[in-house]
């Protein structure tokens, strides 16, 4: 027997954040997480690319309270019949400090250039 797997997983999602007219928005959709880890969303709201947005997990988990985790748009297609607009997103990551001594308390008035 020949069994096959879909290729995309849906979640239920609230995404929230500042829309193209710098507006905060909130709204439900489908979180899709195609194979290849290729994340999209379709949205009524306007975004422009390289927009910050944050995604909550809508369906309850066996741990608890779901958290918002943050994405960046990288592209942005057309608008569908229902006028929601498909939006690619890439989880953003923390930045990791290479030098830990930029960190150290200084006198004030210690100058650093």
């Amino acid at each position: 027997m020949d069994f096959q797997t879909d290729p995309t997983i849906f979640s239920r999602v609230e995404v929230s954040g500042w829309d193209a007219k710098e507006d905060f928005f909130v709204e439900k959709t489908n979180f899709d997480l195609h194979s290849g880890s290729r994340n999209e969303i379709t949205l009524m709201s306007s975004l422009k690319k390289g927009c910050v947005v944050f995604v909550r997990v809508l369906e309850p988990l066996a741990a608890g309270g779901t958290f918002p985790i943050a994405y960046q748009t990288t592209h942005i297609n057309g608008r569908d019949k229902d006028g929601r607009a498909r939006i690619t997103l890439e989880r953003l990551r923390p930045r990791v400090l290479r030098d830990y001594s930029d960190l150290a308390l200084r006198p004030a008035g210690t100058r650093v250039a």
